[in-house]
Protein backbone atom coordinates (compact mmCIF):
# COMPACT_ATOMS: atom_id res chain seq x y z
CA UNK A 1 0.00 0.00 0.00
CA UNK A 2 1.43 3.32 -1.07
CA UNK A 3 1.68 6.28 1.29
CA UNK A 4 -0.47 9.25 0.33
CA UNK A 5 0.46 11.93 2.85
CA UNK A 6 3.39 14.16 1.91
CA UNK A 7 6.68 13.88 3.74
CA UNK A 8 8.23 16.62 5.83
CA UNK A 9 11.99 17.15 5.49
CA UNK A 10 12.39 15.52 8.90
CA UNK A 11 10.38 12.38 8.10
CA UNK A 12 12.03 11.96 4.70
CA UNK A 13 15.46 12.53 6.22
CA UNK A 14 14.76 9.78 8.74
CA UNK A 15 13.60 7.44 5.98
CA UNK A 16 16.68 8.11 3.80
CA UNK A 17 19.20 8.36 6.64
CA UNK A 18 20.28 11.93 5.91
CA UNK A 19 19.76 15.27 7.65
CA UNK A 20 16.64 17.40 7.24
CA UNK A 21 18.92 20.22 6.06
CA UNK A 22 20.08 17.97 3.20
CA UNK A 23 16.48 17.46 2.12
CA UNK A 24 15.79 21.21 2.23
CA UNK A 25 18.99 21.87 0.25
CA UNK A 26 17.86 19.39 -2.43
CA UNK A 27 14.49 21.16 -2.59
CA UNK A 28 16.11 24.59 -2.92
CA UNK A 29 18.50 23.35 -5.59
CA UNK A 30 15.62 21.93 -7.61
CA UNK A 31 16.84 18.34 -7.22
CA UNK A 32 13.77 17.22 -5.28
CA UNK A 33 10.22 18.09 -6.35
CA UNK A 34 8.26 19.60 -3.49
CA UNK A 35 5.67 22.18 -2.63
CA UNK A 36 5.52 24.83 0.04
CA UNK A 37 2.77 25.41 2.55
CA UNK A 38 3.75 28.81 3.90
CA UNK A 39 7.30 28.29 5.16
CA UNK A 40 6.91 24.51 5.38
CA UNK A 41 8.38 22.12 2.83
CA UNK A 42 6.32 19.11 1.77
CA UNK A 43 7.52 16.33 -0.53
CA UNK A 44 4.74 14.30 -2.18
CA UNK A 45 4.82 10.56 -1.40
CA UNK A 46 4.61 9.78 -5.12
CA UNK A 47 7.86 11.70 -5.72
CA UNK A 48 9.62 9.77 -2.94
CA UNK A 49 8.37 6.43 -4.25
CA UNK A 50 9.43 7.36 -7.80
CA UNK A 51 12.98 8.22 -6.66
CA UNK A 52 13.26 5.06 -4.57
CA UNK A 53 11.99 2.94 -7.47
CA UNK A 54 14.61 4.47 -9.79
CA UNK A 55 17.40 3.79 -7.31
CA UNK A 56 16.25 0.20 -6.78
CA UNK A 57 15.99 -0.55 -10.50
CA UNK A 58 19.37 1.08 -11.20
CA UNK A 59 21.06 -1.07 -8.56
CA UNK A 60 19.40 -4.21 -9.95
CA UNK A 61 20.81 -3.46 -13.41
CA UNK A 62 24.32 -2.66 -12.24
CA UNK A 63 27.15 -5.17 -12.45
CA UNK A 64 27.95 -7.30 -9.42
CA UNK A 65 30.86 -5.98 -7.42
CA UNK A 66 30.86 -2.58 -9.13
CA UNK A 67 32.02 0.16 -6.80
CA UNK A 68 31.24 3.08 -9.10
CA UNK A 69 27.82 4.62 -9.71
CA UNK A 70 28.92 5.50 -13.22
CA UNK A 71 28.52 8.65 -15.27
CA UNK A 72 24.91 7.99 -16.25
CA UNK A 73 23.76 7.66 -12.63
CA UNK A 74 25.69 10.79 -11.66
CA UNK A 75 24.05 12.82 -14.43
CA UNK A 76 20.60 11.40 -13.68
CA UNK A 77 20.66 12.41 -10.02
CA UNK A 78 22.30 15.80 -10.47
CA UNK A 79 25.65 14.96 -8.90
CA UNK A 80 28.34 17.25 -10.22
CA UNK A 81 31.94 16.84 -9.12
CA UNK A 82 34.40 19.49 -10.19
CA UNK A 83 37.64 20.94 -8.93
CA UNK A 84 37.84 24.39 -7.45
CA UNK A 85 39.98 26.84 -9.43
CA UNK A 86 43.57 27.13 -8.31
CA UNK A 87 44.31 30.10 -6.10
CA UNK A 88 47.33 32.26 -6.68
CA UNK A 89 49.56 32.81 -3.72
CA UNK A 90 49.87 36.35 -2.45
CA UNK A 91 53.26 37.90 -2.93
CA UNK A 92 54.98 38.85 0.31
CA UNK A 93 56.38 42.32 0.44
Amino acid sequence: MAATTPFTPETLADRWGVSAASIRNKCNAGDLRHFRFGRLYRIPAAVVEEIEACQTSASDDSGAGSASIGASMAEEHGISLRHAPERKRKQRQ
